[in-house]
């Protein structure tokens, strides 16, 4: 089974629109994963706690052997300038003994420091991995909108020309439906239609402007007097 990391890292590195068509539901495989994700979190949290209390313990141990050591080296400095050798002799003696613990105590303190750190950087991996994963869900988001948005898109202009469509088709058979009736009018009266064309000539030429007459008239008058 993969690692809680592993997943992480398969979600992250995919990109958005490819990782939509993978899954079925995207999303709720990067939220689980989210979830997942922020107990393993919670927990390390819990065990990285218990390792900073001792590495700082440990710490401080440290510091406190280095100033007795120092404590003991000025102790003996004084007593040097003092004349009394033998008491030099005694603090020197504690200050290697000192000496000696602290070394054995830096060893402590930087196991407990490189363990630590190894916590301390998972913690940082998996927070990381969180925001990512919060990241990407975000973009996944926007895709699964814009994707719906682009499908509506593409319904309603479906709809639109199939209105067009539609009225085509309307028109069409109007146009049919009144070509039917205008010749089967002509096959019931040959001569209804002429009469009606007729009387269409006659209207247009009563409506013919009275300049146009005039024009006429006097062009006629002057063919007349040119013959004369």
């Amino acid at each position: 089974m993969a690692s809680i990391m592993d997943r992480i890292r398969m979600i992250v590195r995919s990109e958005a629109g490819d990782f939509v068509e993978r899954h079925e539901d995207a999303e709720k495989v990067i939220n689980q994963t989210i979830a997942d994700a922020m107990v393993t979190y919670a927990s390390l949290r819990r065990e990285l706690e218990p390792l900073v209390e001792s590495e700082t313990q440990a710490r401080d141990r440290l510091d406190t052997l280095v100033n007795e050591a120092q404590r003991w080296h000025n102790v003996a400095r004084k007593a040097l300038l003092a004349g009394n050798e033998a008491d030099a002799r005694t603090a020197l003696s504690r200050e290697q003994t000192t000496k000696e613990r602290i070394a054995a105590q830096q060893d402590i303190y930087q196991q407990m420091h490189e363990i630590t750190n190894k916590m301390r950087a998972k913690v940082a991996e998996i927070e990381d991995g969180i925001n990512q994963l919060q990241a990407q869900s975000a973009r996944i988001k926007a895709k699964e909108a814009a994707a719906k948005a682009t499908s509506a898109a593409g319904e309603m202009s479906s709809g639109l020309s199939e209105l067009d469509r539609k009225e085509q088709d309307a028109d069409w058979q109007l146009a049919q439906a009144e070509g039917q009736a205008e010749a089967q009018r002509m096959l019931e009266d040959p001569f209804a239609e002429l009469e009606r064309a007729s009387k269409a000539q006659q209207a247009a030429a009563a409506t013919v402007p009275a300049s146009s007459v005039d024009d006429a008239l006097a062009a006629l008058k002057a063919q007349v007097a040119a013959e004369e």
